[in-house]
């Protein structure tokens, strides 16, 4: 029972960093992740649910609206980095124009990052899907998988393992672990005020980076993607298991934009100088904290937030 429970831990940890690396890199426009996402969920979903899927365009050149088939089982999956409903609509519109709708009974959407909470309950008419049952992401592939005997998670947890590396840097862990909680801990804690009217509600990263700060765009981008691979699966592990990385953060985005924006008009403006700014305070409240901090994990923290829209916030008459 107990090693069930660590392979489950350990899967689930996967999958997390997984969604979490193709959410911020598809923010980023760096869409190469996506494409090899096929293949690695195409066998991952042959391992848990026992299809024969095989990518599309095995099967029919340029295959459109679907990215894997499995004709025996009569099923197709859409695998996209896109939760807007706008997207689901299209895969079904463009599947029920191709031959394959003779070929398949049903059809799935995969999102590579988190789903949203859609107010339908299907779409379609020639050709219907029930949204609860037939749109997925990461979370469902987890429930789905803790049925299983424990032979099976156990191929499934060697999969895992053989082509998700580890994102964490076992020797400084603990260095690396306690400077997010700090974080977290300072942000969640502060003395701050609702900001109110002023801020966008909804984030709009490609404004973000590629508009409102074209030309720091490029340093940007090399710091935040140099960072990645050491931090993002630390990042995804405590927002996931960690109550402080949930129950927090209304809070911790409500205060990070506000005191972002005001180091921002510190620096006339200059992204890299606020941060850099916001860096040294959070080093200087970590170490009165009696936390022995990484300088690079929190900046990546911020940069994260950042593309996320919860630091320097886009104000509703900015035409970024």
């Amino acid at each position: 029972m107990l090693q069930r429970h660590l392979y489950i831990e350990k899967i689930t940890t996967k999958l997390a960093v997984l969604a979490h690396e193709v959410e911020l890199k598809t923010s980023l426009n760096l869409t190469d992740i996506n494409i090899h996402a096929e293949f690695f969920f195409c066998t991952l979903l042959n391992l848990i649910y026992n299809y024969s899927l095989v990518n599309a365009n095995t099967i029919t050149a340029n295959a459109k609206a679907i990215d894997l088939i499995d004709l025996n089982n009569r099923i197709a999956i859409q695998v996209t980095s896109t939760s807007d409903f706008k997207k689901i609509k299209h895969t079904i519109d463009g599947f029920v124009t191709t031959d394959n709708i003779s070929n398949i009974d049903r059809l799935v959407v995969l999102i590579l990052t988190k789903k949203k909470k859609y107010q339908a309950k299907t779409y379609g008419t020639s050709f219907t899907i029930t949204i609860k049952d037939d749109i997925w992401d990461y979370t469902d592939l987890i429930k789905a998988i803790g049925a299983l005997e424990i032979d099976k998670i156990k191929s499934i947890h060697d999969y895992l393992e053989s082509q998700i590396p580890e994102t964490v840097n076992k020797p400084n862990t603990p260095k690396e672990v306690n400077t997010i909680l700090g974080m977290i801990k300072i942000l969640s804690t502060e003395d701050h005020p609702m900001i109110g009217n002023g801020f966008l509600e909804e984030p709009d990263p490609q404004k973000k980076i590629n508009k409102r700060f074209s030309n720091y765009e490029n340093y940007l981008m090399e710091i935040y993607v140099s960072l990645i691979s050491t931090y993002a699966g630390i990042l995804a592990e405590i927002s996931s298991q960690s109550d402080a990385g949930t129950l927090n953060l209304n809070k911790i985005a409500t205060y990070l934009k506000r005191f972002s924006d005001a180091k921002l008009d510190e620096c006339d403006g200059d992204p890299i100088k606020a941060l850099n700014k916001m860096t040294d305070y959070y080093s200087e409240k970590l170490t009165a904290d009696g936390i022995d901090y990484d300088d690079s994990a929190i900046q990546y923290y911020l940069i994260d937030n950042m593309i996320r829209c919860n630091i320097f916030p886009n104000k509703v008459s900015s035409t970024c």
